[in-house]
């Protein structure tokens, strides 16, 4: 079999970022070990739902270690993603990821602070604070996927665009089944809330995502 060439570009910034992550997953398990334990059982049993939604929540340090860590992930596969889109013709490495790094970051601090501004004024706060607190959590245990992955893609081989197209759809129903678990655990407070709950659908769950797409395709 023909060896196929592959030009790489200077990635030792990658290098540094992917150890970042990996040294946060570290900070993470050894200062915080029982959470972790208890973190990566996730998908079998809702035990850290239940201990640590009541623990401080989003703003325990564990959950903002996990927070940087799905912001790295995420940020590296989608500039992953507009590099293979682009067939490698991006001029500034860097600077374009941190544009991406900084608007998904935007855009999620954006839409977490518009979520408890609606909840402040709707008088819902405890019930909101719980849901940010799943979802995060949620979140943040797919981003850990995307570790290995971005590993195989950036060092290994150079995944082809409908393999990225598939694993995007992959996490988007994975995110949708992990909403549907959470509204599942607060059925009856949504039956007895239901033209509040699909306010909030449409404008601060669906919306958000339909707009970045535009502005994304656009």
């Amino acid at each position: 079999m023909e060896a196929i060439e592959r030009t790489l570009q200077n990635q030792d910034w990658i290098t540094l970022l992917i150890l970042g992550t990996l040294f946060l997953l570290v900070l993470a398990k050894e200062g915080f070990y029982q959470r972790f334990t208890e973190f990566a059982m996730l998908f079998a049993t809702n035990k850290y739902l239940l201990l640590r939604s009541k623990d401080t929540g989003i703003f325990h340090p564990f959950s903002s270690i996990l927070f940087v860590v799905n912001i790295l992930s995420v940020s590296l596969f989608a500039y992953l993603f507009y590099d293979v889109y682009t067939e490698g013709n991006i001029t500034r490495p860097g600077v374009t990821f941190l544009r991406i790094m900084t608007a998904y970051t935007s855009f999620i601090l954006l839409k977490f602070a518009i979520e408890k501004i609606a909840a402040n004024i709707l008088d819902f706060e405890q019930r909101m604070e719980q849901y940010q607190f799943y979802k995060l959590t949620y979140r943040n245990f797919l981003s850990l996927g995307l570790i290995p992955l971005n590993i195989i893609f950036y060092y290994v081989f150079e995944p082809s665009l409908s393999v990225l197209y598939f694993l995007i759809v992959l996490i988007l129903v994975l995110n949708f089944v992990s909403l549907v678990g959470i509204f599942r655990k607060n059925s009856r407070y949504i039956l007895n809330n239901v033209l509040y709950f699909i306010l909030y659908l449409c404008a601060l769950e669906i919306g958000p995502y339909f707009i970045l797409y535009k502005l994304v395709t656009t």
